[in-house]
């Protein structure tokens, strides 16, 4: 009895192990039916637009400072109380016009004084002269002497030089009086006064009271430096003619320059190279020059920091993408363009200058390829996409 017991217990395991192997079995049989075909891949949708055909002129650009044409500081040019301001401060004034007054009473008094003077050599003047007509008439008849002729002579000679020296005296004055009213000598903006009315101004030619500064930006000047190179690229620009023609100044080659200021994005403002320094800084190796650009508009204000460019090519036929569509694989700058088949392919550029939101491609580009300029993340190589040309998404967009 007890040894049926322990032979029933010694089959159990067996028959449990069969189970498991014939579940495993299962299992194994259903792996060897084939799975489910994978999700395709989405397209990616990407916005492209063609390769931009326009003609364009290489150029060089440095960074300057412009400086007023002409910055003038008005001086008071004789003593007095400044009795009057004529202009308000940061007004334009043309030349002549009146800026300040100052207490003209006691000038006139002393132009009045050198005018009477005037009147009163020349008085004397026509007396001696009428004494020595009268002398030289006695003169033969012996009724006056020969000293008495000759003291005649030097009156007439001493009453011309005293009118002579009184009218010099009344130009003087004459001159005083014109200063009390300051004017303008050139065109411009105005400062704001430096002075009061009431003060008492200090004259004279160099150490008068300064009153104000007129600083005229009609044309306006553009200062910056190139290296040496350059500067003998832009006194070369003629070429033949150059050569053909007398060395002059860099203000006969009319060679063209153009400015950018801080909040533009383009070079919006033409003039011309007028001025090169006479010679190299040897120490930088750099030449100062000078653009001139007429201002007409006023944009252009004294000490500014600008961009300037130099065109140093003739016009031609370029190619340019937007930046956007650019990407960068460590220094290798790359597009994708897609093909009439819709395949994504990536091209090597090489790249020129900027033109506002254009970039020029000197090679790997050529005219009518449609380049990807949204959706460049999504794109592989070779890889089929859904391309829509710029103008029909912004449409899309709007509507």
């Amino acid at each position: 009895m007890l040894d049926d017991v322990r032979a029933a217990w010694a089959c159990r395991p067996r028959l449990h192990s069969r189970g498991v192997l014939g579940a495993a079995l299962a299992v194994c049989l259903g792996c060897t039916s084939e799975a489910p075909p994978a999700a395709q891949q989405p397209v990616p949708r990407v916005t492209v637009t063609p390769v931009v055909v326009q003609e364009v002129v290489d150029s060089d650009e440095y960074t300057g400072r412009t400086e007023a044409s002409e910055i003038v500081e008005v001086r008071a040019r004789v003593y007095g109380y400044l009795k009057t301001i004529d202009f308000q401060d940061g007004d334009f004034v043309e030349e002549g016009q009146p800026l300040f007054t100052i207490e003209p009473d006691e000038y006139q008094a002393i132009h009045d004084q050198a005018l009477a003077r005037i009147g009163l050599t020349t008085a004397n003047y026509e007396l001696a002269k009428s004494k020595l007509a009268r002398n030289e008439s006695l003169r033969p008849s012996g009724a006056i002497s020969q000293e008495e002729y000759e003291e005649s002579v030097a009156a007439l000679l001493s009453s011309e030089a005293a009118v002579t020296a009184a009218k010099a005296d009344a130009n003087r004055t004459a001159l005083d009086l014109k200063y009390t009213v300051v004017t303008a000598p050139t065109r411009g903006r105005i400062d704001r006064a430096l002075v009061s009315v009431g003060n008492l101004l200090v004259g004279g030619m160099s150490s008068g009271t300064l009153l104000t500064t007129i600083v005229n930006e009609q044309p306006m000047y553009v200062y910056f430096d190139v290296d040496e190179r350059s500067l003998l690229r832009y006194m070369r620009m003629r070429g033949e003619e150059a050569a053909s023609t007398r060395p002059g100044s860099l203000r006969t080659m009319d060679v063209a320059c153009f400015v950018q200021l801080a909040d533009e994005d383009d070079f919006k403002h033409e003039g011309r190279l007028d001025f090169a320094a006479a010679q190299v800084n040897a120490s930088t190796g750099t030449a100062r020059l000078r653009g001139v650009f007429a201002n007409e508009d006023r944009r252009l204000v004294s000490g500014l920091f600008v961009r300037v460019r130099i065109p140093v090519s003739k016009p031609y036929q370029a190619l340019l993408v937007p930046e956007r569509a650019l990407g960068t694989d460590q220094n290798i700058r790359y597009v994708y363009i897609v093909d009439d088949q819709g395949v994504a392919e990536r091209r090597n550029v090489e790249l020129g200058g900027q033109r506002g939101e254009l970039r020029i491609v000197t090679s790997g580009l050529s005219a009518g390829e449609q380049v990807i300029v949204k959706g460049l993340q999504r794109v592989r190589p070779g890889q089929k996409v859904e391309a829509e040309t710029e103008s029909a998404a912004i449409a899309a967009a709007d509507g």
